[in-house]
Formats: C-alpha cells, structure tokens, sequence
C-alpha cells in the first residue's frame, strides 16, 4: 500500500507541474482532466483484480502444506513440484503463493550450480460444484515473477465451493525455488504505477498540444523559434532512447550499465581489421585451416557443416586467405585510431550507439533545415508530426537493440548518409541564396564515406550527382549575372563537389584492386556465410519477400504485449530464403505519410510545367529509386529488419514532400476543414508511429538474460488482466 501511496503522489505532483506550466488556462483544464481519467483507471481499471474479492463470500484461510501431499521430499530448493489439497471446502477467489525464488549459487551436497531464478510457472487444477468427480486441467495458470510480490497471487473464477485443488509450480531447467506457504482469498492489493499513468498521459497530452495549441496551429516561419525548440527536445529524447536500448542490451547481456571502452579483444570490424592494418596488411592475421582449402568448393555451408570444419564465419575467403567485407570507414575513423592511441579495442555495443546518435542528430538537422528552406508556412503542428514519424521509423534503434560487428557497418553508414544529405541541403545547390562550396564538400565526403561503411549506400552518390548537377548549373548562372570568372566558377565548385569523391572512392577502389584485382570488385561473393554467394541465381520472388515486407506487411493485435506484432510472410515462395529475423510491418504502416509516394503522378500534374522536371528527378533518385534498389539488392543476403536503416527515412520524407506540396499547392491552409485534417492526419500518425515502431522494437530486444524478470513485470504493468 505505501508503495502505491507514493506513485499516487508522484501523480499528484505531475498535476502540479501541469498547473505551472504556462499554458492556456484550456489546455490545463485539459490536462488536469485528462490526469484525472488516468487516476480513474489506475484505481478501477488497472487495478480491478483488487476488488475480485468483494463480490462473494471469500474467507481467507492458510492452507495447510503439512496435510497436503506434493511430488517432491520437500518445497525447500525445488525444480518442479506438484502440491494437492483434499477436502478444501470453501470458495476460492484468489490463490497466494508464497514463493522465494533463488539466487545463482552452488549447492555443494549436490554438487550442482544452480542459475538465478527469474519465474515460476503456475498451474492450477480444481474440483468444484460444476466439476466435482475429476479435476477440471488447467483450471488456472500464472507466472511468479522475481521481485513481483503481486505476481504470486492468481486469480480464481470458481463456481461454489472447491472441493480438491492441485497446484504445480516449475521453473527453468537449473532454477530452483522455495514454497513457504499457500493462502486462500488473500487480498490483491492495489497496485499505482505513476510510470504507467503518467506514459499514457503523455501520449494523450501530446497529441493534444499538437491539436489544439495556437502556438502549434501557426506556421513554421511564424513560430521558427518553437520549431527549433521542438526540434531539439525530439532530439533530445531520441538520443536518450538509444542510450536506454544501448544500456538495456548491455544490462540484460553482461550485468552493467556500459562497457569499458577499452576492450582486450573485438570482432572482425573493431580488432581483426584493426591489426591487419597495424600490420600492413588488407588480409586478416588468422590463416584459414588447410582442410578448408582443400575443399572442392568451401562457399558451400552444406559441404562446409557435413566436415565439421572450424572456420571464420561472415569472412571473406579469396586466393587461401580471410578478408573482410566489411566497411573500412569505422575503422579508419574510430577503431584504428583507438587502439594506435590505448592499445585497446574500442567497445562494439559504446561504437554502434555512437554512431547512431550522431544520425539521429544529422536526420534532425536535415529535416530542419528541409523544412525552413523549402515549407516554411507549413503548420508547425504538422513539422513537428512529421519529425516524430520520421525519427521513430528510421530503422536505427533496431542497431542498438542487437549491437553486432553487422551494426557497426549499418548505423556508421547511416550516420554518413544523414550527415551527407544535410551538408547537400545546407549548401543550397537546390534552393535559394549562395552555394556554399565547403558544405558541397563536407556532403560529397560524407557521402563517399557512407560507402566505406556499406558499399550498398553508392547508390546515394550516384543520386547526389543530381544535385551536383543542378548546382552546377546555379553556379554557371550566377557567375553570369555577377560578371564572374566563370571558368574560375566552374573548377572551384566541381573540385569542392567531386574531390572527395574521387579521393575516397579512390582509396575503396584501391582496396578492392590489392585484395581481389579489381577496383570494383568488394568481394562479397567470397564470403563463408548462410548461402554460396559463387553459384547463386537471381530469382525475382526472393524480390518480392523484401518488397512486402519492408513496405506492405501489415501488423497484427493481440492481448499480449506489447500488443502490435510484426506479420513476416514468405509469400509461399519455394527455395532457399535466409531469414535473419521475422521482425516486419510495412512501412506504410509503420510511417503512414509515406503513403504520400502514391500521390506522386497527382504532385507531378499540378506542378509548375517549366519547373517540375528538376524537383521530381530529384526526389524520383533520393526517395523512390535508390531505396528500391537498395531493396531488390536484398534479394541474395535475405532478409533482416536492421537493412531497413538504409532506405527508411528516404522514402518517408519522400511521401511527406509530396504531400506538403500539394497542401500548398492547394491551399489548404485556407481551408479550415482541410487543415483541420491534414493536421490531425499528421498527428495521428506520430502517435501510430511510436506506438508501432515502439512495439517492434521492443519485440526485437533479446529478453532472456539479467533483466528477464524486469521484462516480465514491465509487461504485466500494461497486461492488466493477468
């Protein structure tokens, strides 16, 4: 009871800070009101198994361990016990188990180290009025969760008095527990969690002020200073939320909250790569075992499984030696330098969050900046939505929650390519005012290193060649009207624009021409992994998997959280088809203005005839064509959801572009009823899209290591009904 006492008053509190606010005196009758619904739930809706008892004759009564008879010597340190009660007589409610569950230990008179007990399974069969002759099996069932005092009470819906009751409670193999007793019709009491309370509040709240707020009704360029405000606070808390995935996967995975940067040893990525380059060399130190050389073809897993050969898996394989596939970026930029500077191997987990943070900041900055520069009267409300929806769909958590040598290469060219296509906006070579040369170069590096990182990513250089294009152009242009050295012009913008990448690109071409003879070659089809990338054919249904369920899959409900599932389909395709995870909803559904993509041959004919061409070339190029073939190329390597990192936020934006356009071109600003939708459209789909992409990540997290049992709880505090 004092435990929920104090998350009531935290309630109360967040009430207070309500009224502080300068809000509206409307939107704090809102928000007051809103708060008050919240309490209501708590007490009756959340909570409503506390008052399981009052609408019966329920005595509570101790039954007794002595007198009845179980499966096992005793209920001391126990795997699996089975516990009858005969002639129990009376109307059972509510079952209390009073259960210790035990911690890692070693029992010397077994001789047995037993692990942490995080659950107890609970099984319940009972005779009553309606069934009397046999037990009526399965009854009743729970879960006893570690330091979940309310978990151990499971909840009874009896006709009349029972008769005779069995109880079998069992946990993990190597996990032991301790029974202490069994109490009929104990109280359920009532359980506050302000965490719950105030997470739904501020959803509803938040949705709200998006509504209904004059601030948020208001345009961008009017409220230009709210819009950075708002723009840094989804920042801010986009980034906290990649450390909370970061620490949860440490947390459950090794029992700390971060590693130590410096570590003894690393992966292909933060050590093999590492010292082949310390040690002049693009070929990895190991040397590949003679057995699996003299293999007539070693590509081949079946043929690699059927010896028993013990190899590096996901490395490349070419001329007697292992490589690697992977992006030399991370490398040169974080991994090398660290262990040149320590002598240590930079953490994998620490080096994927930091990587992703940074494109969390720069996909931030580019929608600002898009935003101001090309949709300045748009709503501020809908600016803000679209943030949301573009910053929660990005694909990037997924790196966090599972941060392997594969995430270091996705979240480092994701960072890149976020970074590239800002400095591409921020140099205005396709918008009003002076191309900035240093900003073209800093996209054109960027984006050249977004290769480095996942060669799959140099179909974003060849879109940014659009843009170079039209700046070119502009500054042809402008070096006329100015009386200008256009020559002069000319060189100086193209060497800002293309040095980088002929110099980066260099570099990556150099590198495939001294391990595999040809520049262009990146060697994937050398690699020892799920398939033999040598002899596999292209088959257009292995397209049509990552088509469906990256863009179409739809999500289904059920009563279990986190109540949004993903519905991966192999669409019945026969063959062959690695599938690294069934984590898939559509991005249409994930990302609803994406939808916006359909509306494109509407956009292209309302548009400006003599100025369309441009604009739809380039949209055409970033957001539709590079991500579609981004992934057809899936085809070969199957199916993981972290791929989806590459191409997301490019057909979001997509989508959202071509729906600001037509909200301009149609002045719908003008019209009450049409802004009041279009808003409300944009609204609810941030909301969707946080609680969707929130779900899928949550349902992506491995949950079966520290923190098992605070899974477990967290998700009883919204399964209710348990």
């Amino acid at each position: 009871m004092g435990n929920a006492l104090i998350n009531f008053l935290v309630i109360l509190l967040v009430g207070l800070g309500i009224m502080l606010i300068p809000l509206s005196k409307k939107t704090k009758k809102f928000g007051v009101i809103l708060l008050s619904v919240c309490v209501f739930a708590e007490v009756f809706i959340f909570n409503y198994h506390s008052y399981h008892l009052c609408f019966g004759n329920y005595e509570e009564k101790s039954l007794s361990l002595a007198n009845a008879q179980y499966s096992t010597e005793s209920l001391n340190f126990i795997n699996k016990t089975t516990i009858s009660f005969k002639n129990v007589d009376q109307r059972i409610g509510t079952l209390y188990i009073d259960c210790t569950l035990h911690d890692s230990a070693y029992l010397e008179d077994f001789e047995i180290r037993t692990k942490k007990t995080n659950l107890v399974n609970v099984k319940i069969d009972a005779k009553d009025e309606t069934y009397s002759a046999d037990y009526r099996y399965g009854t009743a069932d729970g879960v006893i969760i570690r330091n979940d005092e309310k978990t151990k009470t499971v909840i009874l819906n009896m006709s009349g008095k029972v008769s005779d009751l069995r109880v079998t409670l069992s946990a993990d193999e190597g996990c032991y527990f301790s029974v202490n007793g069994i109490t009929a019709n104990s109280h359920v009491p009532l359980d506050i969690s302000a965490f719950r309370a105030i997470l739904i509040f501020s959803l509803v709240f938040m949705m709200y002020l998006l509504l209904n707020t004059k601030t948020m009704q208001s345009t961008v360029e009017e409220q230009s200073g709210a819009f950075a405000y708002s723009t840094f606070v989804i920042t801010g808390i986009m980034l906290a939320f990649a450390v909370f995935i970061t620490v949860l996967y440490n947390y459950n995975k090794s029992g700390i909250l971060f590693n130590s940067l410096a570590q003894t040893s690393g992966n292909q990525i933060s050590q093999e790569l590492v010292d082949a380059f310390k040690n002049g060399r693009v070929t990895l130190l190991d040397t590949p075992p003679q057995n699996l050389l003299e293999m007539d073809n070693p590509y081949d897993w079946g043929a690699r499984i059927a010896e028993g050969l013990s190899y590096k898996w996901d490395h490349l394989l070419f001329d007697g030696k292992y490589y690697s596939y992977y992006g030399i970026a991370p490398v040169l930029l974080l991994f090398l330098p660290f262990n040149l500077l320590t002598g240590y191997y930079f953490s994998t987990p620490e080096a994927v969050m930091i990587f992703g943070m940074i494109g969390i900041a720069f996909l931030s900055l580019l929608f600002y900046e898009f935003i101001k520069k090309f949709f300045p009267r748009l709503p501020l409300s809908v600016a803000v939505s679209s943030l949301l929806v573009i910053q929660f769909s990005s694909a990037v958590y997924y790196c966090f929650a599972s941060p392997l040598f594969y995430e270091i290469a996705q979240s480092s060219g994701f960072a890149f390519t976020c970074m590239g296509f800002y400095f591409l906006i921020k140099s205005n070579v396709i918008s009003e005012g002076k191309i900035y040369k240093r900003h073209i170069c800093l996209s054109s590096t960027c984006l050249a290193l977004a290769v480095l990182c996942r060669p799959t990513l140099a179909v974003y250089c060849v879109a940014a060649l659009l843009f170079i294009a039209v700046g070119l152009f502009k500054t042809k242009s402008a070096a006329i009207s100015k009386n200008l050295n256009k020559a002069k012009s000319i060189t100086a913008f193209l060497s800002a624009a293309l040095i980088p990448f002929v110099l980066i690109g260099g570099i990556q071409m150099i590198y495939n021409y001294v391990r595999f003879g040809n520049f262009f070659d990146f060697g994937i089809q050398y690699s020892l992994t799920i398939n033999d990338f040598t002899r596999a054919e292209y088959h257009t249904d292995f397209v049509f998997i990552g088509f469906w369920n990256y863009l179409f899959a739809a999500p289904y409900v059920k009563p279990e959280f986190p109540f949004i599932f993903s519905n991966f389909s192999s669409l019945n395709t026969n063959g062959y088809y690695f599938i690294a995870n069934r984590n898939a909803i559509g991005l249409f559904y994930r990302a609803i203005p994406s939808l916006g993509l359909f509306l494109a041959p509407l956009a292209y004919k309302k548009a400006d005839k003599k100025k369309r061409l441009i604009p739809s070339l380039l949209l055409l190029s970033v957001c539709i064509l590079c991500p579609l073939v981004i992934i057809f190329s899936i085809w070969e390597s199957g199916y993981g959801v972290r791929y989806a990192a590459d191409f997301s936020w490019q057909f979001i934006l997509g989508g959202m572009i071509i729906i600001f356009f037509l909200y301009e071109k149609f002045k719908l600003s003008e019209n009450g009823f049409a802004k009041t939708f279009i808003t409300a459209f944009f609204v609810y789909s941030a909301a969707s899209a946080i609680l969707i992409n929130s779900a899928l990540i949550y349902d992506y997290l491995s949950k079966s290591g520290y923190l098992q049992d605070a899974f477990l709880s967290f998700e009883r505090l919204f399964e209710f009904w348990y």
